[in-house]
């Protein structure tokens, strides 16, 4: 078989061959009957032989033509099978490593899990829970696939970095403390207070620890908890001040467990993003959870 000679040209062959007829297999594929013609004029000079005789307007196949429709016959029926195989595979399924905090698991991404399992119920997801830090050189080293995480806008060249939307934090306190009675709370008002944060290493408590170091306020003490749920009932006993998304805090704000403080210092900036390699194969499964990721919010 010759490099030139395509799929298309052994169509037209075998339509010709059923039809016994240049003008029929024309009008059956529409093309115009001199495509024809120059299509099996390219295969029997790929061949170097003569696949039909031409009997005046009749013609049948030549022994050469007879041999080429038996192959051009398994040839296509294989490029159609490959087709099907490989549009099968292009239906997500596998797995996804996904990268994420605590907090944005339980109050953000049911949502997105619930519909993801819905319309690709052959993926499994595997999820894998840090306090952001070591996220990207867990992508970096191809450990897990995508990121969705809390900080301030990701600008690293090797990463691809989708900003979602701005994630509210709040500063909070028991309803008994000092600091509610007050209109407005700037990090001054932090000076010789306990604080109950994240672990070390989250990227919120980071940002949070910064802006009250650049303006030289030194709390009297920082307890360092892995659990949301914990740092809300330390808080709410007395223990600190705490800093949380307040997606994390709601109902315990609605229910008046816990007190916002009107936060007046500099803004947080803190983002929720969707992180993931630049040169990371998306496969159909991780395609479409970006897709769904995007598409909701």
């Amino acid at each position: 078989m010759g490099d030139n000679m395509e799929f298309r040209q052994l169509k037209t062959f075998l339509t010709v061959a059923k039809l016994l007829s240049f003008t029929k297999a024309a009008h059956d594929l529409g093309y115009a009957q001199s495509s024809i013609t120059g299509q099996i004029q390219l295969l029997e000079e790929e061949f170097g032989t003569m696949l039909f005789e031409r009997l005046g307007k009749q013609i049948k196949l030549t022994k050469d033509g007879e041999y080429l429709y038996d192959y051009a016959t398994q040839i296509l029926k294989l490029s159609d099978e490959a087709k099907d195989i490989i549009s099968s595979s292009l239906m997500p399924k596998g797995s996804l490593t996904i990268g994420t905090a605590e907090s944005l698991c339980l109050h953000r991404l049911p949502k997105v899990f619930n519909s993801f399992r819905t319309c690709y119920p052959d993926v499994e997801i595997n999820l894998f829970f840090d306090t952001g830090g070591n996220y990207r050189t867990l992508i970096r080293k191809n450990v897990i696939d995508i990121v969705f995480f809390l900080d301030v806008p990701c600008v690293e060249k090797d990463l691809i970095t989708h900003i979602l939307f701005e994630e509210e934090m709040s500063v909070i306190a028991p309803p008994n403390h000092p600091l509610t009675k007050k209109c407005e709370i700037t990090p001054y008002d932090l000076t010789g207070e306990a604080l109950v944060l994240t672990s070390e290493g989250c990227t919120y408590r980071g940002i949070f620890e910064s802006i009250l170091t650049q303006t030289g306020v030194k709390p009297s003490s920082i307890m360092g908890v892995s659990s949301n749920e914990v740092i809300k009932r330390f808080v709410c006993d007395g223990w600190g001040i705490g800093f949380l998304p307040r997606v994390v805090v709601e109902q315990e704000l609605i229910t008046k467990q816990l007190v916002e403080l009107p936060w007046a210092g500099p803004p947080f900036g803190i983002k929720a993003q969707l992180i993931y390699h630049k040169d990371k194969w998306q496969s159909p499964a991780l395609r479409a959870f970006i897709e769904l990721v995007l598409k909701t919010f």
